[in-house]
């Protein structure tokens, strides 16, 4: 069975999503490395800026709600998160960033900051939208309906 050449630019493609991937993870990883986090602690750190419950932080980020539930523990054992029952459903817990949890969640955005303007320098603001629109076209063929704006970064 012969390759195409489609079939060498997808596989290119998704090549590259996966190194970026890799590399901002790492990224974010340095930026924080003396709190020791994992990148789905990370995620539920950056995430507690706009949302307040696990359930919330797991839609919203697309990582399960046990993987959320796991980092809010170690989060809670390292104090940069607080946990109470929620007043609307006692079934919920609100979680809330401590002093510390929210010194740590704004060196996670300033590394989210420079990672994209070192991600994007000498990259024209042309072919940064022709890439929106094809990473929007590639969640709409997937099936993802609740295409989050591009534009603020998800959220």
């Amino acid at each position: 069975m012969s390759i195409t050449d489609k079939d060498k630019h997808c596989a290119a493609m998704f090549s590259s999503f996966r190194s970026i991937l890799r590399e901002y993870n790492a990224f974010l990883t340095n930026a924080v490395s003396d709190y020791r986090l994992s990148p789905n602690e990370i995620v539920v750190l950056s995430s507690l800026q706009n949302v307040s419950n696990a359930g919330q932080i797991a839609k919203e980020s697309d990582v399960s709600k046990a993987l959320v539930s796991r980092s809010v523990k170690l989060l809670r054992a390292k104090r940069l998160i607080e946990v109470t029952i929620s007043a609307v459903d006692k079934r919920e817990q609100d979680l809330r960033l401590t002093e510390e949890g929210a010194k740590v969640a704004e060196r996670i955005a300033a590394a989210n900051r420079a990672f994209g303007e070192e991600a994007l320098h000498n990259v024209d603001f042309e072919a940064v939208e022709m890439m929106k629109l094809l990473l929007r076209l590639v969640l709409r063929n997937l099936g993802v309906e609740d295409i989050k704006d591009i534009d603020d970064g998800g959220r």
